[in-house]
């Protein structure tokens, strides 16, 4: 903990190097825009996720290529900043004290924690039991350090807390995972999700034309929940207005995902010849080239087509020597990489009681 100011501060150095620059622009202008306008808080959240979080093409953290240079560091130190790749951030419950650790628990996971301060424990004591705060923490053996700046709010704002939270678990279900038994129900939930899918439907991938995609959603969605509550409406703005079918596939392991001109992409597997047409080429290539597209769809296609796979992927990369066999899982690691990053985590949304309760009350 003592060590912790002097480490982040040269990993702050590090990261402003101009090795980086290029993907410090690129970030930044995600988070803000091209002209920020924030507080310094928002600006040291940013930096912090930039330093822990980032992943390089290759996967690489900053945290790792710092560690790359300094072959002299003690194993201790170089365990606790690979720690601060495992960062958790959230919304916490002050429980207590405990001599000079705050004791709270994350209102996403439901998990507790024993959290810590380089800045000395009197900042504690602007949470008092109750209350809650915003940050970001990274470990320190069985215990948390306080990375980043901290947001305290009273007591008497629960529900509103409560509701960030949710709306939190909700955007970023991956933070409730970190609790073992949330990784449990969530599968527990989407196997069952699926089973539903599947009896509806009788297999777990469909194809249907653009305008009856809000119907066999909302199908599936009152199969679901037998016909009681609201159904969410299926979304249809983020298709181009080219686009002709979407594919939903229930993925066992990846979950509900819905993927454009999906009968396109079938077309041209079971017809090669059909990727000299410009528009066949460009479906495939967007399968391969968009990160949002998981390698679900074309791993599917591909095992469907064993005797045309190889002229598709030819005819889309323009390479004659192209194999499935031997190149395909290499070049969808190489175009898929965030997702081969990712550990192998349910798709669904897993919330406590509590914040159920608050959602239902708000809606």
């Amino acid at each position: 903990m003592e060590r912790s100011g002097s480490l982040k501060r040269q990993l702050l150095e590090f990261a402003q190097k101009p090795r980086f620059d290029r993907q410090f622009r690129q970030e930044i202008r995600k988070w803000f825009g091209r002209i920020i306008v924030d507080d310094e808080e928002g600006l040291q959240t940013f930096y912090d996720w930039f330093i822990q979080e980032f992943r390089l093409h290759d996967g690489r953290t900053l945290i790792d290529c710092y560690l790359e240079t300094k072959r002299d560091i003690s194993d201790a130190e170089r365990d606790f900043l690979l720690g601060w790749r495992m960062v958790r951030h959230g919304l916490f419950e002050v429980i207590g004290r405990n001599g000079l650790a705050l004791l709270a628990e994350n209102l996403v996971d439901d998990m507790p924690y024993r959290i810590r301060a380089n800045v000395g424990p009197q900042v504690f004591d602007q949470m008092p039991t109750g209350s809650f705060i915003s940050t970001r923490v990274v470990p320190v053996n069985d215990e948390w350090l306080i990375s980043g700046p901290v947001r305290t709010f009273p007591a008497s704002v629960r529900d509103q807390v409560l509701r960030a939270a949710a709306q939190l678990a909700k955007s970023s279900p991956e933070m409730a995972f970190h609790n073992p038994d949330k990784v449990a129900a969530g599968w527990k939930q989407q196997h069952a999700q699926r089973a539903v899918f599947v009896q509806l439907f009788g297999t777990d991938e469909i194809t249907v034309p653009v305008d009856k995609l809000p119907a066999a959603m909302a199908d599936f969605w009152e199969a679901l929940c037998g016909g009681a509550g609201t159904n969410p409406d299926a979304d249809i703005d983020w298709l181009h207005p080219s686009v002709e079918t979407v594919g939903i596939i229930f993925d066992e392991a990846e979950g509900l995902g819905m993927y454009a001109d999906y009968a396109l992409a079938q077309e041209a597997f079971a017809n090669p010849d059909l990727m000299r047409k410009r528009r066949y080429k460009e479906t495939i290539r967007s399968y391969l080239d968009d990160d949002s597209i998981g390698p679900i769809p074309l791993r599917r296609l591909a095992a469907r087509h064993p005797g045309t796979v190889d002229r598709v992927f030819r005819a889309a990369l323009g390479k004659p020597a192209f194999h499935w066999e031997a190149d395909g899982e290499p070049l969808l690691r190489q175009r898929k990489s965030s997702w081969y990053a990712r550990s192998p985590l349910p798709r669904v949304t897993v919330l406590s009681d509590r914040l159920a309760a608050v959602l239902r009350r708000s809606t």
